[in-house]
């Protein structure tokens, strides 16, 4: 019977050890999650940049209204799209998509790219 108790006692001292592991694995997972939705939404973003023609109006417009997403444990993702128009043309405009999180406003993923416009 001794013998059970002790035994049952180190079980559950290894148990305890490994909980702040198991606890910190799973907060890595969320975070992970979450850079991985961002990551995904500046790559959308861009790919959307691509198609949208080469007039700086365009890419503006487009810059002007930002989509909202979700992230797969529900947190809400807000994508910024920031594009430089020098106004001669032809000409290559900078553009930047960053993505943060809306309820603590930091960012997740960022990127920058070229674009040549001619108008």
């Amino acid at each position: 019977m001794i013998e059970i108790v002790v035994s049952m006692l180190l079980l559950s001292l290894l148990a305890i050890a490994f909980l702040p592991m198991l606890v910190t694995s799973l907060r890595v997972s969320v975070s992970n999650t979450s850079l991985t939705s961002a990551t995904q939404l500046v790559a959308s973003e861009m790919e959307n940049i691509r198609s949208l023609g080469t007039t700086c109006s365009d890419l503006a417009l487009y810059a002007s209204v930002p989509p909202a997403v979700f992230d797969p444990d529900g947190r809400a993702l807000q994508a910024h799209l920031h594009v430089t128009c020098s106004g001669t043309y032809p000409d290559i405009a900078p553009v930047r998509v960053y993505v943060t999180e809306i309820s603590t406003g930091t960012t997740l993923a960022e990127a920058t790219t070229s674009v040549f416009v001619n108008g």
